[in-house]
């Protein structure tokens, strides 16, 4: 008889897209709009990219996004972001079906992450079921973390630096969890990051292709030069009155 797995759970661990924008600005305050909108983008292409891989959709944020159906939403619990972050995983393994159900958390700040990305680490996991999967980030922080088992605690290890990647996997392994990494993937952290990722456009689907365009667009409009108005088009103003001591009054010879 064929054994039915568990369903995974994807978990989406975010402060949603007004949040993201407001903690890590990367477009000029003319296009918040279309910054949320970005966001909220990277949002539902991570929740489509668990959908096409068969997992259950729980999103982990202080309040509740607007969230395709299916999704749930989880609120976020903890200080600091270790710690939240250490209670979302722990509670998204006490919600799974039954035991052995693997946990994949990623973020909101990948726009080039996929379904592959997602069955390529639940391919690791059916390996071993002991291993953490990690997706690495360039900046030395990580974008996806999987695992079918619970996580040992991490005290050791500081969140949301450059070699936090390293701390993670050194943590793990001294708790004596084999550690495996997957395909790298930049996330978004700085203006110079989304222009980046503009110009390689590595992202997949229509959705994208079109927010990518409308992107640089609105980009290149920010940085084009505003022309100066020619004399006539000024607007007329009087000079200001000065005051004091008016100067010595001289007379020809």
């Amino acid at each position: 008889m064929r054994t039915v797995q568990p369903p995974p759970t994807l978990l989406v661990f975010t402060l949603g897209p007004a949040g993201e924008s407001a903690r890590r600005r990367l477009l000029p305050g003319a296009l918040k709009g279309m910054e949320i909108g970005l966001r909220q983008t990277c949002l539902e292409t991570a929740l489509e990219a668990g959908r096409a891989c068969g997992c259950r959709l729980e999103v982990c944020a202080p309040e509740r996004p607007a969230l395709p159906e299916g999704a749930g939403w989880i609120p976020q619990a903890g200080a600091g972001f270790g710690e939240r972050l250490e209670e979302a995983i722990a509670g998204a393994f006490a919600r799974a079906p039954r035991p052995g159900a693997p946990v994949l958390v990623v973020g909101t700040d990948v726009p080039g992450l996929a379904a592959r990305h997602l069955r390529s680490a639940l391919a690791s996991l059916a390996e071993d079921d002991a291993r953490v999967v990690l997706g690495p980030s360039p900046d030395g922080g990580f974008y996806l973390l999987a695992a079918a088992r619970p996580l040992p605690p991490l005290p050791a290890v500081r969140w949301c630096r450059r070699d936090t990647l390293r701390q993670l996997r050194r943590a793990l392994e001294r708790a004596g969890r084999q550690v495996e990494l997957v395909e790298p993937l930049a996330d978004l952290d700085r203006p110079a990051d989304l222009e980046g990722w503009l110009a390689r456009e590595r992202a997949e689907g229509e959705g994208w292709t079109v927010l990518s365009a409308m992107l640089r667009r609105a980009l290149a409009e920010q940085r084009r030069p505003r022309p100066v108005p020619d004399a006539e088009d000024r607007p007329f103003s009087i000079p200001p009155r000065l005051t004091g001591r008016a100067p010595p009054i001289t007379r020809d010879h």
